[in-house]
């Protein structure tokens, strides 16, 4: 019986959230900015913008949050799983590291891939949070996607192929949001 509850409370929790479509969208439009970044600017400022862009992704989608109605509204599911759900969105802080390590070793063009990488692997977690295994395919298609760019890549250092990463991510995580979009209000 408690395992019934805590699907429908998932369940729920998609409901309110859109099934994260915030985040999707904020995240979504900065890979795309990245994508742009990467066209005009060096390659050390393009790896310090898609390094950092976090930075206003993250006010952006919790201030779309608010807009839905997710945030400052009675969450249906229990503190624990709200805790889990900040532990999953974090814990691809935990590949910062390795992002930096790239910066200081100048290999920027490999940061969009090895972000997109990493940003892959955290959302695996949210097709249990929020119930649906768009997120796997999400996933997949992101990791799968970046890699097949970087391989067919003649030059993978030139600034057309992170930009092609950062445009493939953000395109994905767009679409990503739109299918959710389109499931939650015109489905739903």
């Amino acid at each position: 019986m408690v395992v019934v509850e805590l699907v429908e409370s998932l369940k729920l929790l998609a409901e309110q959230n859109l099934s994260g479509l915030a985040f999707l969208a904020a995240y979504g439009v900065t890979w795309v900015a990245c994508g742009v970044v990467w066209l005009r600017a060096s390659a050390r400022t393009a790896a310090f913008a898609t390094l950092f862009q976090g930075m206003v992704a993250l006010p952006a989608a919790l201030g779309l949050s608010a807009l839905i109605g997710a945030i400052g509204a009675e969450r249906p599911v229990p503190d624990e799983i709200t805790q889990l759900s900040v532990l999953v969105g974090t814990s691809q802080l935990l590949g910062l590291p390795f992002l930096v390590y790239l910066v200081v070793k100048h290999r920027y063009a490999l940061v969009p891939f090895a972000f997109a990488a990493i940003t892959s692997m955290h959302f695996v977690l949210y097709s249990w949070l929020y119930q649906t295994p768009v997120y796997i395919v999400m996933a997949v298609l992101i990791s799968l996607g970046t890699a097949t760019v970087m391989f067919a890549a003649a030059e993978p250092e030139r600034q057309a192929t992170p930009a092609r990463v950062s445009f493939l991510t953000g395109g994905i995580l767009l679409s990503t949001a739109l299918l959710f979009l389109t499931l939650h209000l015109v489905v739903g």
